[in-house]
């Protein structure tokens, strides 16, 4: 997710997309011509009060994903970063928690923005006009947030509550299962209720309907791949580089081999991994040693398969060298997982 990285709190990094300077400015606009007590149309300040709203609108939502991320690292989960973006914040949790850790994490991003809420309704009865005008629209708005992410569905806080709930009695897989298609039932309902009344309520229910579809489909690759451990996949007949080859000598290499990535080796140590893309537009005479990348990621062919797709989906990575006693043994990619879990498919649906 291309983003900038905005500053670090807690140890965690808050990073903003593109895409949200874009919807700053759509909101400012929503802001600017909605009636009140949705938005301050008529109000002396109106221009001003909008655009304040939509950038505070974000700080509120910032503060919802940091309940979110401090309450998890409570729990001992870490937390890698926040980003703001189109449909709001995402905070990425390295081994999100399960059971009742889960619905309690859940929770407090929703009961940030209800504290917020309460704070702006106080607020509201200031004898400051502007004040007191700023805060009766923004105390409802966040109300509506905690509101809405409370409903019991993916990719919601309030599907993780009712999958936390309920995977404390049916198993986690299990509670995925009935949450993820509860959320895309009323994702359905939203839809069709939108097409008669409000289209932003299709919009969102197309949101919702695929961010149901995906945790179950993350869940379905976990089940999938929790049998294996990394050496039952990984490939062990490995195809080398030295860091001295050239870029023309690389490219022919590849196309001979027809992988897009490959370890480099110099003299029986791991230093680096190269890829088609490191090399695009490069001088063929160059040394692959000047693009390779030097901040590997390795794994042990013990962890479980499931870890190596964690962080491939968290990195961004395709190809991970798997190391034993400090020995290149083997090379996992994409790939290999995605064929896995093709042909397990295959075979459950058999």
């Amino acid at each position: 997710m291309a983003s900038i990285r905005l500053f670090r709190v807690s140890g965690i990094d808050v990073k903003v997309h593109y895409s949200l300077f874009i919807v700053i400015a759509f909101l400012a606009y929503i802001f600017y011509i909605q009636e009140y007590p949705y938005g301050f149309r008529g109000s002396e300040y109106s221009a001003v009060m909008a655009i304040v709203a939509a950038v505070s609108l974000f700080l509120a939502v910032f503060l919802h994903e940091l309940g979110h991320a401090v309450v998890s690292k409570r729990f001992g989960h870490n937390v890698r970063e926040i980003i703001l973006f189109i449909f709001g914040g995402l905070a990425l949790i390295e081994k999100p928690a399960r059971g009742m850790r889960e619905a309690i994490i859940s929770l407090s991003g929703p009961a940030v923005s209800v504290f917020i809420a309460v704070v702006f309704y106080i607020l509201s009865g200031s004898s400051l006009k502007p004040l007191s005008e700023f805060s009766a629209v923004f105390y409802r708005i966040n109300l509506i947030i905690a509101i809405f992410n409370l409903i019991p569905a993916f990719p919601l806080d309030g599907g993780r509550v009712l999958r936390g709930l309920l995977s404390e009695k049916i198993g986690y897989r299990k509670a995925t299962y009935f949450s993820a298609e509860a959320g895309k039932a009323i994702a359905i309902f939203m839809g069709i209720a939108g097409l008669v009344y409000n289209l932003w309520l299709t919009f969102i229910a197309i949101f919702i309907y695929l961010g149901a579809a995906e945790e179950l489909k993350y869940s379905r690759m976990e089940a999938l791949l929790s049998r294996f451990r990394v050496r039952d996949i990984m490939t062990t007949e490995l195809k080398t580089v030295p860091p001295d080859m050239t870029v023309r000598e690389f490219i022919e290499f590849a196309f001979k081999h027809k992988h897009l990535g490959y370890p480099v080796m110099e003299s029986g140590r791991l230093v680096g991994i190269i890829t088609l893309h490191d090399v695009t537009g490069r001088n063929p005479e160059d040394r692959i040693s000047q693009y390779m990348n030097r901040e590997l990621i390795t794994l042990s062919p013990d962890e479980p398969a499931m870890k190596a797709f964690e962080v491939m989906n968290s990195t961004g990575v395709g190809r991970i060298p798997i190391v034993e006693n400090g020995e290149l043994v083997g090379i996992i990619t994409k790939t290999d997982l995605i064929r896995l879990m093709q042909i397990q498919e295959v075979l459950r649906l058999e």
